[in-house]
């Protein structure tokens, strides 16, 4: 019925490789532990727990830390052209 033309292979091809997983996984990760850092933050006293804030700080930091190559990872990868992973075949010469 309906073929898959040829984007959505590479679509697909790109999301069984191991380094898209891998940014899938580092991506929600960091949203998890900037969404813990906003969390603690509305529940601790700032004024009086310094080591909350060093916590908060670093989870924060971590967090988009964590966001920024995952997201260029996988932009970065959906925007090859399919067919630049490739190796170019070399024709032998004739005889």
């Amino acid at each position: 019925m309906n073929e898959p033309t040829e984007s959505t292979r590479h679509l697909q091809q790109i999301r069984r490789s191991s380094l898209f997983r891998w940014a899938t996984l580092l991506q929600w990760i960091g949203i998890a532990l900037f969404l813990l850092a906003l969390g603690l933050a509305l529940f601790t006293d700032l004024h009086q727990d310094l080591r909350g804030v060093v916590l908060i700080a670093v989870l924060g930091m971590l967090g988009l830390l964590s966001l920024v190559p995952a997201r260029f990872i996988l932009t970065v990868q959906l925007m090859t052209p399919p067919g630049a992973n490739k190796p170019e075949r070399r024709q032998k010469p004739p005889k």
